[in-house]
């Protein structure tokens, strides 16, 4: 081998990769070194994105027996302009409670999020037909690889409740990019319940942004309840499950914020009113609380 052709195997050796390299920019012309890892955000929300699912279920009102339901619900979640690591939430849901009664939902996030995690402040508000009650509290979320956890710490309130903390806590674990499977704990007005629950994006079916999901929960005051639907993600930049919980939309808690007011009943002596509520002639509590402080306990389911 001569000269020249050393010298021209060098020059081919220097400028192949670099011609790759060109390529590939020419595809994706984000920089390499400001591209995000696979799963991690490199903001809040990666761009506008949006969510609708239909559901159903049902609900165990312990002595009154099991009340269905039946929601269809929509999110949006936008980053923050100018604020690239904060993003905002809106969630919505309307639907059929127990066949006759209307239910319906709303929530909104406001969040910090990064490769590790999220800390943002959320309110909601449920609705049954007359029941209403609402909630606010502190979100905080965990990535750890294939792990994550998510809590919601907070209080509850309205006008037939008491003033209480409530939480939910789901430790979840994706067994492949597109399923994800969580274990987790709610406080609710009824009382303590476990809750086990499942999401699959069907891509590889070729249901693009399609996913089914689930969720059944039992606990104290005979509480039982589940539902279940089909959901449908799109406008952002994701395209498995884990980039899409991580990078797009947080969790969205409808209609888990309705098992509040699964169980109401009219007070046989009302309730005096305090700074906080009007004169209380019905409470949504469990069995016990509502016995507690009223001689009939549930006389009438609203």
């Amino acid at each position: 081998m001569n000269a020249t052709s050393c010298g021209l195997g060098f020059i081919a050796s220097a400028l192949i990769p670099g011609v790759a390299l060109s390529a590939d920019l020419l595809i994706d012309p984000t920089p390499v070194a400001q591209q995000p890892a696979p799963n991690q955000p490199a903001v809040a929300v990666d761009a506008v994105n949006f969510e609708l699912s239909i559901l159903g279920g049902a609900y165990q009102r312990n002595v009154l027996g099991t009340a269905s339901n039946a929601m269809f619900t929509a999110s949006v979640a936008s980053p923050i302009p100018n604020f690239t690591n904060f993003g905002i939430q809106i969630d919505g849901a309307a639907g059929i409670y127990d066949g006759d009664f209307t239910s319906a939902a709303a929530g909104l996030h406001i969040f910090y999020r990064n490769e590790s995690g999220v800390l943002g402040i959320y309110g909601d508000w449920a609705y049954t037909d007359p029941e209403h009650g609402g909630r606010v509290g502190v979100e905080i979320s965990s990535y750890h690889d294939r792990w994550s956890v998510d809590a919601l710490v907070g209080i509850q309130f309205g006008q037939h409740f008491e003033t209480e903390f409530i939480d939910e806590v789901d430790l979840s674990y994706y067994y492949t990019d597109n399923l994800r499977v969580s274990v987790g704990h709610r406080l609710t007005s009824r009382g303590h319940v476990g809750n086990l629950s499942f999401e699959h994006l069907l891509t590889d079916q070729g249901l693009d942004g399609v996913s089914i999901f689930g969720e059944i929960e039992a606990g104290e005051d005979n509480y039982v309840g589940g539902f279940g639907g089909i959901r449908y993600a799109f406008g952002g930049n994701t395209t498995t499950l884990i980039d899409r919980d991580r990078r797009s939309n947080v969790q969205v808690r409808i209609p888990r914020n309705l098992s509040s007011v699964t169980q109401c009943g009219n007070l046989d002596v009302p309730r005096p009113a305090t700074s906080l509520r009007a004169e209380q002639s019905n409470l949504c509590a469990s069995q016990e609380d509502i016995d507690a402080v009223s001689s009939v306990g549930i006389s009438k389911l609203d």
